[in-house]
């Protein structure tokens, strides 16, 4: 006899997360039929199965799916999928990117910043005094901060996988960008720290005690745990495997690294992040532990986050013409202040208008990242549902953006220059 006594907590969890996984690979590989990184399809499914098209379509199920005593649990696994992904983020960090392209690129990486970091914090400023309820409650100016450091970022994993799977990745103008995207990432990562310890504190005497300690941690990471780390690449020259303990205290470190700067007062992200870049750089040993991780978190717990994301993101909640308008300002300065700052800077620096142009449009590219961010925003109440839906719209445009425009360009292999 089939039972008809509701699903218990732990087998609605298994439920929503098996819808969770197949949602969101289905749509990534359909989107990469259409020369999209799978990142696209995969945030689409989180939108998909939150309240813009499944709460829409049927109220009912997707209230019976994610319902109360399943987010929370949700929330956990998408929380531990962010950790292990900051973790990969700063495996991903590699100096030799920079080899030789420093000044050039860290010029065009600066101008990528700074410039629409202003214009994010100005149009924030201009939509707080129209649509006040977007900044919410006496939280506007880490509000405006957030906006800016939002627009200022770019996704340096999502940018890494579009070059390397059009061949661009070991070409110059490939090399060029993704210098940029490194600089870009780190100094992201910096100002996102600031921009929460201020928002935690208050102030920024009171952010000063955050960030000194964030950078005591680091320093102990990065200098510090030299020895244990070169020791680590030793054993690994020598075994060429991680043996699962190993493994599981490389696991263990990163999140117990994020706990600590979680407790010091910034955030847990950066932890992880952090202990990613404390790990040697040599490249079998980060391929190997990318092997391990990357099936894991792109597999089972990133889909998790963007589904969380989905449910945060309504589109229903673009009610107003005015809104809507909003919402082509954000992306006319996202998309005008990134590639006009990275454009503006290439061509300075002597590439050719077709590759200065390339520049501008894949340093646009912000994925994975901007979600990060939104999220950390939305959590500490600094930015409403309808401007992290906003944001969550701009951060598809944005990335799904680039290929077309590269092929339109006719970038490729051949046509870059080296």
């Amino acid at each position: 006899m089939i039972a008809t006594e509701p699903l218990s907590t732990l087998s609605a969890v298994l439920v929503a997360l098996a819808l969770v996984i197949v949602v969101s690979k289905l749509l990534g590989r359909l989107l990469a039929r259409f020369d999209q990184p799978a990142v696209i399809g995969e945030i689409l499914g989180g939108i998909v199965l939150g309240p813009s098209l499944l709460g829409a379509l049927a109220p009912q199920l997707q209230q019976a799916v994610f319902s109360a005593a399943v987010l929370p649990q949700l929330n956990l696994l998408s929380q531990l999928g962010l950790i292990l992904f900051m973790f990969l983020v700063g495996l991903e960090v590699n100096p030799e990117h920079l080899h030789g392209r420093l000044r050039l690129a860290a010029r065009i990486s600066l101008a990528g910043i700074v410039l629409p970091l202003l214009l994010g914090v100005l149009l924030a400023v201009g939509l707080e005094s129209v649509l006040p309820e977007l900044l919410p409650g006496d939280r506007t100016l880490p509000g405006l901060l957030f906006m800016g450091t939002a627009m200022a970022i770019t996704a340096f994993p999502v940018l890494s996988r579009l070059l390397k799977e059009r061949g661009l990745l070991g070409m110059p103008l490939g090399q060029l960008v993704i210098s940029c995207a490194a600089i870009d990432d780190v100094v992201s990562w910096v100002l996102l720290a600031a921009v929460v310890s201020f928002t935690r504190s208050g102030s920024v005497l009171g952010a000063l005690p955050a960030l000194i300690g964030t950078l005591a941690w680091a320093l102990l990471l990065l200098l510090g745990l030299r020895p244990l780390m070169h020791r680590l690449e030793e054993h690994y020259r020598r075994e060429r495997q991680l043996s699962p303990i190993l493994l599981s205290l490389l696991f263990a470190g990163a999140i117990l690294s994020a706990v600590i700067t979680d407790w010091i007062g910034v955030h847990y992200i950066f932890g992880a992040f952090l202990f990613g870049l404390a790990l040697p750089r040599y490249g079998p040993l980060l391929r190997r532990l990318r092997l391990h991780i990357e099936d894991l978190v792109l597999t089972l717990l990133l889909p998790v986050f963007f589904a969380i994301s989905g449910l945060n993101t309504r589109i229903a909640d673009l009610d107003q013409p005015l809104l809507w308008l909003a919402m082509l300002a954000v992306l006319a300065v996202a998309i005008g202040g990134k590639f006009i700052g990275c454009w503006a800077m290439a061509r300075l620096g002597g590439l050719p208008p077709q590759q200065a142009q390339a520049v501008g449009w894949l340093m646009n590219t912000r994925g994975l990242t901007e979600l990060v961010i939104l999220n950390v925003a939305l959590s500490l109440g600094v930015i409403s549902t309808t401007l992290f839906t906003m944001m969550v719209v701009m951060a598809l445009v944005t990335t799904a953006m680039a290929s077309p425009l590269l092929t339109r360009l006719g970038i490729s292999p051949a046509a870059s220059p080296g």
